[in-house]
Parts: C-alpha cells; structure tokens; sequence
C-alpha cells in the first residue's frame, strides 16, 4: 500500500504486526487508564486502527459526540471496515491545526494516545487544542516513556522523542494549563523494550518481529498486563514504558 507522508515507514502499517487488538488487555489496560477523565464531547486526535475509539464507544454509554481525526489517507483506507461505529461517532481526514471551533465547536475532552511522539512541534500541538477546549475541559495524554530507551524501533514508528515527566512537562504551558496528574505505567514493559529494542535491535516488520510479537507479545498481554492493572491499582512507579498526564484548561 502506498504510504503518505503522516506514516513514512512505520513497521506495523500495514495491519498484520499491530500487537494489540481492540479485544487486548492492553487495549482495555489503555482505556482504564483515564476513561474517569473522558466526558460527552469528544475530539480524539489520532483515529489509528479504531480499537480506542471502539473502547470508548464500547463503554461509555455517555458519550453523545466523538470526532475523530486521521491525518493519514493511507491509515484511513487500511481500516475504513475494521469496525462500524454509530452515528455519534465522526472518522474525519484533518489534521489537528485544521480543526477549529468554528466548524466543529468545542470539546470537553481532546484525547492523544500515542501521538504526540509523532509529532516534531508537540508544544505548538497543546496550545491549538487549547483554543479547542471548553472551560474547565480536559486534554487526555499517553505517550511512550523514558528517553533513554529511544531506539531505531522508535524511528521506525516515526517517533520523534519519548517524554519523563520533565519533558512532557516542559512543554505545557502552566498558564493554560493545570496538570491534575502526571504518571509512569507498565514498568515490566521497560524490560522487554530495553532487550528486545534496544540492545538486539529487532524491527516488528521482519521474521524475527513476527515472532516476537506472536510469542512474547502474547504472554506480555495475556499475564503480565492484567497484573501491572493491579499491581498500579496501588502503586505508583517512578519509571514505566508509557506516562500519562491529565490537564484541565484554566
């Protein structure tokens, strides 16, 4: 499939080496992670596969509007069937800085999962979605942690960094915004990445990935997801293979 300029040469494009379906812990694990702070109205920044849209859709009964964009043709067209949403929810080809009040109002929540990595101006990516946001809304954040595990894996997902709490924070602006929380999740996850990404240098799209994903992927989600959500139930790690943050517009 022809690849646009929002993808370049992500290793997972086209569709077989996604590890985590919809039906994942991992999924469910993501969605539990700030499905308290989603509201009615949504812009979810990054539609991907579906399976988060499916989440929300899936499980929360008060939703009454999700718009969710898709810079990229070629994501778009991969899983236009993948699933059927109802009619409150609306799959749009924008980007973020195309998206104004003007044409689609304003949203309680703003939701990036695993996107601004993605994207080289992230600072300039929260100060647009402010002006998109109701008073008193939320912006939804998860992306993937600890700078020092940035590997040619991470290149070739287009990532252009991994965030600490430093970092992330750095580029919120306190005026703006107000950080209700800030944390790490899945530090067993730090493990894999560190042998799996970074010392043996393994590319998803490749035999070796294949089984990676197929093997360890799958123990990874079967037992060790459904233990961190416990284990996380109680405590808080200072370090973990995502950080996920809740802002509140001032």
């Amino acid at each position: 499939m022809k690849q646009d300029k929002y993808i370049h040469s992500m290793d997972w494009v086209e569709g077989n080496n996604i590890i985590f379906s919809n039906n994942s812990n991992y999924r469910k694990y993501q969605y539990d992670l700030i499905a308290k702070y989603i509201g009615k109205n949504i812009l979810e920044v990054g539609t991907g596969d579906g399976s988060f849209t499916s989440q929300m859709v899936n499980h929360n009964d008060n939703i009454t509007r999700i718009i969710s964009i898709e810079p990229s043709d070629t994501l778009l067209k991969l899983h236009r069937d993948k699933y059927k949403f109802p009619n409150i929810v609306s799959v749009c080809n924008f980007d973020l800085f195309g998206v104004h009040p003007d044409s689609f109002g304003l949203f309680d929540t703003v939701i990036f999962i695993h996107v601004l990595e993605h994207i080289e101006n992230d600072e300039e990516v929260l100060n647009h979605t402010y002006n998109l946001l109701e008073k008193s809304g939320h912006v939804l954040i998860e992306v993937p942690a600890l700078p020092m595990l940035f590997s040619e894996h991470d290149k070739s997902l287009g990532h252009f960094r991994r965030y600490n709490k430093k970092l992330l924070n750095s580029i919120i602006d306190n005026e703006k915004y107000k950080i209700k929380k800030i944390w790490y999740q899945d530090p067993i996850g730090v493990l894999g990445s560190l042998y799996f990404f970074k010392l043996k240098k393994i590319k998803l799209k490749s035999n070796e990935g294949d089984q990676l994903v197929k093997n360890q992927g799958s123990v990874y989600d079967k037992y060790v997801i459904p233990f961190e959500k416990y284990v996380e139930k109680f405590i808080k790690f200072p370090f973990g293979l995502s950080l996920t943050a809740i802002l509140q517009k001032r």
